[in-house]
């Protein structure tokens, strides 16, 4: 009874580097939703120090410990569902929608990884290197690609979602963690983050909707508390 009672007890613990990346929507959805968990950032050194002692589950971060016998527990958009149903931004009826938008950005993400990691495959899933490198005329290939087709492609498909939600978010009146996953995503896209190495915010000029949406999370109350209170 003591060890359960000991496990009921302790807060999650959700284990990232000290940025954002794909694990900002599931912080910023427990802090809306007012759950209570530890935050630990770590260094490339200890995730390669943790690999290799086999205390990550599919070998990379975010890993989200419960202190049950099940955990710990992994991968990005499981961590992110997860989130979303102790938050309520994941509701049942909710769910379908929620999912296509969250899949379209995941998929944006993974088409974007050879350019990020200047590798055809990304990381190497042991050593965390770069695997298959890019020459640097293919990488300015990969960004032309995501420039001029495939993020003003996708992006129409998610700006009409949202019209025909009738906003102001992807699942209408109310925000779910799909938004928050759009915002992660398109954030440093709006602010030219990318701009010196081919993709420019102009990439989602005809889609104003979802653009403004971006806006929209980072003004919400819950969002700007949830660093204020960072700061602090």
């Amino acid at each position: 009874m003591a060890s359960a009672d000991a496990h009921r007890d302790r807060l999650p613990k959700l284990t990232y580097l000290d940025g954002k990346g794909v694990v900002e929507p599931i912080r910023v959805a427990l802090s809306i939703g007012g759950v209570a968990f530890e935050d630990e950032r770590v260094s490339y050194e200890e995730i390669r120090s943790r690999r290799a002692l086999g205390l990550l589950p599919t070998g990379q971060v975010p890993v989200l410990d419960l202190g049950d016998q099940e955990g710990p527990y992994s991968q990005s958009q499981a961590l992110l569902r997860w989130a979303g149903r102790q938050s309520g931004l994941y509701p049942d009826e909710l769910q379908l929608r929620c999912d296509i938008v969250c899949d379209t950005v995941v998929e944006l993400t993974v088409k974007m990884g050879p350019w990020w990691y200047g590798a055809a495959l990304g990381r190497h899933p042991v050593t965390s290197e770069p695997a298959v490198h890019l020459t640097e005329e293919q990488r300015k290939e990969v960004a032309l690609f995501l420039n001029d087709v495939l993020f003003p492609s996708r992006c129409a498909d998610l700006e009409r979602l949202l019209v025909r939600s009738g906003g102001p978010f992807f699942c209408g009146s109310r925000m779910t963690i799909c938004d928050l996953s759009w915002w992660n995503f398109a954030s440093p896209v709006l602010e030219g983050e990318y701009e010196a190495g081919g993709i420019s915010a102009r990439c989602l000029s005809a889609c104003p909707q979802i653009c403004a949406l971006v806006q929209r999370i980072t003004d919400h109350p819950d969002v700007k508390a949830y660093y204020a209170e960072r700061k602090g």
